[in-house]
């Protein structure tokens, strides 16, 4: 899958109500940039990985299986939560 911006290789699938966005990681953090906010975008990145009975990702509800499985995260802040599982 591509980039909706910049047409390199995907690795982020960002769901905003009926439209789905295909971002490679430049092209999903500038998203996140200039949707979330800059403050936004701060207090996530204090967080800590929270673990669950899934270990999925709190924003989007994907899994590591999901992702190794399909090869691509379900939203921006997924790598931040389940990144390192997969």
């Amino acid at each position: 899958m591509r980039c909706a911006y910049c047409e390199r290789m995907a690795t982020y699938r960002v769901q905003a109500g009926l439209n789905r966005l295909h971002l490679c990681p430049e092209c999903a953090q500038d998203w996140a940039r200039r949707t979330l906010g800059k403050p936004v975008i701060q207090w996530l990145r204090q967080l800590k990985p929270a673990r669950n009975a899934h270990n999925s990702c709190p924003f989007c509800g994907t899994t590591p299986q999901q992702v190794r499985e399909s090869g691509l995260y379900g939203c921006a802040f997924c790598y931040t939560f389940i990144g390192q599982q997969v």
